[in-house]
């Protein structure tokens, strides 16, 4: 039969009464774990992303990449509900997806990050209150097409995605600046 030792870290196997198996615990990978730890600390695997994040010309070119994605995944839902592809199963993915960009969204506008190549005005930092709220409605309207495309029902993925739409609008006409 099968015994444990307290405390020993030894689980102790009798199979037919011939062969006595010792399955040691996970204790002896212990020192092990604790090296590879140490020695990610040591090279600062963990430390330079953060330092890396700072720079505000990569916070808007990150910021940038996420919009494009909220545009492509906006646009593959388009062509579904246009009839344009037939891949109405992707369209709850790609409302998953919107929904959770728009939890990044305050988060892709940090101080600081309203000077050199982005079209963001800086009335978001002056009026952080209402660009807040303009998030939040971004949020909303994500959640509801998100529902809507789990449904299955394409008219109302239609009317959510025209709700988002005015939510994007929402944000786009107070805080960024038109093309050049």
């Amino acid at each position: 039969g099968l015994t444990w030792r307290a405390g020993s870290g030894t689980l102790r196997a009798n199979v037919g009464g011939h062969l006595d198996m010792r399955i040691r615990t996970m204790r002896k990978f212990r020192g092990l774990f604790h090296a590879v730890m140490f020695s990610l600390l040591a090279m600062g695997v963990w430390v330079a992303p953060a330092v890396a994040a700072d720079d505000p010309a990569n916070v808007i070119k990150y910021r940038q990449k996420i919009m494009s994605a909220v545009g492509a995944h906006m646009g593959s839902i388009g062509a579904v509900l246009k009839g344009e592809v037939s891949f109405s199963g992707h369209v709850a993915d790609h409302a998953r997806a919107l929904q959770a960009t728009s939890m990044m969204a305050a988060d892709i506008f940090p101080p600081g990050s309203g000077v050199g190549e982005t079209r963001a005005m800086t009335k978001i930092w002056d009026n952080w209150a209402k660009f807040e709220k303009a998030v939040k409605a971004f949020q909303v309207a994500t959640g509801a097409l998100v529902e809507a495309a789990e449904s299955g029902d394409m008219t109302a993925v239609g009317a959510a995605m025209g709700n988002l739409g005015n939510a994007c609008g929402g944000c786009h006409k107070p805080f960024r600046k038109p093309k050049e």
